[in-house]
This record gives structure tokens, C-alpha cells and sequence, in this order.
């Protein structure tokens, strides 16, 4: 996992800055950080109030916005005391809350959060987050390939991901095969060295098999 350049943490509570109409998301629409792709590029996972992921997209950190739940110790101090008499709200939310203290309703809703988001598996029990790290890793060797045969295998790369990155009941698993396989066998031509092939070939059979497709390994390299 890549490390976070001081902006975002995994399992962030973060929300959309700006809407993202092609994907059906509003600005404002809240998510949780399953994943760091790269140096300010996060995996989003949006949920609704039962838990149930509605989407989950790859976006870059000027279009996130965390959210903190958390007061300051000025803000608790400040609450207590106007909570005395001197104004009404101060005292409504002490009778809410009925002795609690707001840090740890605020540490309760991100607890939920987060347990939201390790329940999230997909096929045979495949976590996404693992499954698009194995997908970073096969753009990462795909890199090394002549650019004639890399252009045509990161075309199927991404096909992969956005089948990937659907609903769990919405995959469409015999285009993802077709695809799985399409990359298996371009990996056999590709004129590069072994170690680099043996890499890529081995992150698409595991692809495979979280995904609950039996691959074939490919012959002749």
C-alpha cells in the first residue's frame, strides 16, 4: 500500500466537492477511503444508511473534502459552559446527548464507518481494494511493454476496472473472463523480459481467482 502524502488517511470520512454527474454522485455526497492508489489519488467507496455500496470510484485529492467529527477542546469547553443556563442550545444539546460527550458520538459514527467499509468483499469473498492493487500492479508493469503492444493491453486494463469497480450483482464475469483472457494471451507476444511477463500473468490469474474465474495459464514464454 502506497503511503499517504500527508493528506488523506485510509478509512477517511471524506465528502465530493464537486458532483459528478456522469456517475450519478452530488456534491456533498459522503464516502470512505478503502484504498490509496497513488500520491493523491484515492479509492472512494460511497455507501447508503444500511451499509449497501452504491459506488465506488477512483478520485483525485482537490476533489475530496474530509470531514472531521471530532470538536476542538476549546469547542467542548465552550459547550459546557454556555450549557449552564446562559443559552438554550448550550443546554439542548447536553440533555441529547445525556451526559455523553460529543468526541465520543463523533468517535462512534466513524467506528461504524469503518467497520462498513472492511465488511465490503466482493466474489469469493475478494476485497476490492485488493483486487484494484492488482490492477495498479499490472499498470505499473504494463509500463515496461513496447508501446505498440502496451496501448492494446492498458485498453483491456481498464475495461477491467470499470467492470470492477460496478456493484458486486452487476458484473458482467464472462466479459471480465474475455478480458482476463484477451491479457493473458497478449502477454505471451509481448517482447520483453521473462521476469516482467511472469509478474504480469501472475497478478491476472490472481484476478482471476478472487473473482471466482478459472484461467488458464498461458503457454509458450
Amino acid at each position: 500500500m502506497l503511503a499517504t502524502p500527508n493528506k488523506f488517511n485510509l478509512l477517511d470520512i471524506v465528502a465530493l466537492k464537486t458532483p459528478l454527474s456522469e456517475h450519478n454522485l452530488l456534491a456533498g455526497q459522503v464516502g470512505t477511503i478503502v484504498e490509496i492508489l497513488a500520491p493523491e489519488v484515492y479509492e472512494v467507496e460511497f455507501s447508503d444508511d444500511d451499509g449497501q455500496t452504491y459506488a465506488m470510484q477512483s478520485l483525485p485529492a482537490h476533489q475530496l473534502l474530509k470531514l472531521h467529527y471530532k470538536p476542538l477542546k476549546t469547542m467542548s469547553n465552550n459547550i459546557n459552559q454556555f450549557g449552564k443556563g446562559d443559552n438554550v442550545a448550550g443546554d439542548k444539546i447536553q440533555n441529547d446527548f445525556k451526559g455523553s460527550n460529543i468526541g465520543n458520538v463523533a468517535g462512534k459514527v466513524t467506528d461504524n464507518a469503518r467497520q462498513q467499509a472492511s465488511n465490503f468483499t466482493q466474489t469469493s469473498g475478494a476485497n476490492i481494494s485488493e483486487i484494484l492493487q492488482l490492477i495498479g500492479n499490472l499498470r505499473q508493469t504494463a509500463a515496461q511493454f513496447p508501446p505498440d503492444d502496451r496501448d492494446d493491453i492498458i485498453i483491456d486494463i481498464n475495461d477491467v476496472e470499470v467492470e470492477i469497480q460496478k456493484p458486486e450483482k452487476e458484473h458482467d464475469l464472462p466479459k471480465l473472463k474475455k478480458r482476463l483472457v484477451a491479457l493473458l494471451a497478449a502477454v505471451v507476444l509481448v517482447a520483453t523480459p521473462i521476469a516482467a511477463v511472469t509478474d504480469f500473468t501472475n497478478n491476472v490469474l490472481e484476478i482471476g481467482n478472487k473473482l471466482g474465474i478459472e484461467l488458464k495459464p498461458p503457454s509458450g514464454k
